[in-house]
Order: structure tokens, then C-alpha cells, then sequence
């Protein structure tokens, strides 16, 4: 099974110059130069077949998932959210996902999924470890073990998808490689 690896294009936290100023950026959303990435990579794999899509629940990688897979619909699946570290890792409720992107089927996804389906205040950051997001990654790569399937387009983020490739890849680069070599580095 091959794995396709797409970081989300630019979000408006990417082009901010600091993040740990008095400016917050919750859930971002992608910028202008952002949804250019996402017309110019959906040009360049548009005639590829894919056998199933995962995408984070996150604005930036929904947005993303819409411009670069417009008839496709994915699985929203939270444990490929990126590293909980700033505010533009902090989600939004499925009933406020879904009304903005009511294409897509929120139903398996949680209130506060982004902090485990715990309730806090959702304005509040409660960092992850990196123990927490490569336990995240395993459980993610057992749910797909067993699947009968080809290609799987994963829509995600930089710091998530680095534990994979070794290296942050650039809004909206695509990184292919084989499940099974996966599987082997984390298990």
C-alpha cells in the first residue's frame, strides 16, 4: 500500500513571522498564496486515481483537501492533527465544521477532538509531547493496517507528517512511500 503525504498549503500561522506574539490564530485558515499552492498541486495530480483519503480536521487541510480533491470526499480522522503547540492547532467543534464544510461527514469526530475529546476551554493550549503525537501515528498506522487498498492520499501537517519523512515538508509537497516501511520504523 503506498501512502501519499500532502502538507496543507499555507495557512495564515505559516506566514506569520512570529508566532508566539499577542496574536492568535486559531483554527487557521489558509492565505491567498495558500489556496495558489492548493489550484497549482490539484493541476499537477488531478489524472491520479487514489483508492481512499484521510484528512485532518483542521481548517487549513480542509481547506486545502476542497481545492486540491474537489469531487472526492474524505475520512476526517483527528489522530493525523498536527502537534498541539500554538493556537493554530486548536480546533473547532464538528457542528461548526460542519456548517462551513457540509460536504464533508463529521459524525465520527468528537467535541474537542483536538484535545483528546476532552472538555476545556477552547481557546486554552494545552501542549502535546512528541511522545504524544507518535503514539498518534502508531494508532493511526494500526486503524489502516488491514485495509485492501492501493494509494491513500493523507492530507495533514508539517510537524505530524515529519515524524514520517524526517524533514518538514513545504505547503502542499507531496511525499509518497511504501505503508510497509512505514509500519516498520514505528512498530
Amino acid at each position: 500500500m503506498k501512502l501519499y503525504l500532502i502538507r496543507h498549503a499555507e495557512s495564515e500561522a505559516n506566514a506569520a513571522s512570529d508566532l508566539d506574539n499577542p496574536t492568535y490564530y486559531y483554527d487557521a485558515r489558509i492565505t491567498q498564496r495558500g489556496v495558489d499552492q492548493a489550484k497549482k498541486l490539484n493541476n499537477r495530480i488531478k489524472n491520479l486515481k487514489f483508492d481512499n483519503y484521510f484528512c485532518s480536521p483542521l481548517t487549513r487541510t480542509l481547506e486545502t483537501f476542497s481545492i486540491v480533491f474537489p469531487s472526492n470526499k474524505p475520512v476526517i480522522e483527528p489522530l493525523i492533527r498536527e502537534h498541539l503547540y500554538h493556537s493554530c492547532d486548536v480546533g473547532r467543534q464538528p457542528k461548526k465544521l460542519k456548517k462551513e464544510f457540509n460536504e464533508f461527514d463529521f459524525n465520527n469526530l468528537n467535541d474537542f477532538w483536538w484535545n483528546n475529546n476532552k472538555p476545556i476551554n477552547e481557546k486554552k493550549i494545552i501542549q502535546e509531547s512528541h511522545n504524544d503525537i507518535k503514539m498518534r501515528l502508531r494508532s493511526f498506522l494500526l486503524s489502516i493496517k488491514n485495509l485492501n487498498l492501493q494509494k491513500i492520499v493523507l492530507v495533514s501537517h508539517g510537524t505530524f507528517l515529519s515524524q514520517i519523512t524526517e524533514y518538514m515538508l513545504d505547503n502542499c509537497e507531496v511525499y509518497d512511500c511504501e505503508y510497509n516501511e512505514v509500519y516498520k520504523k514505528f512498530f
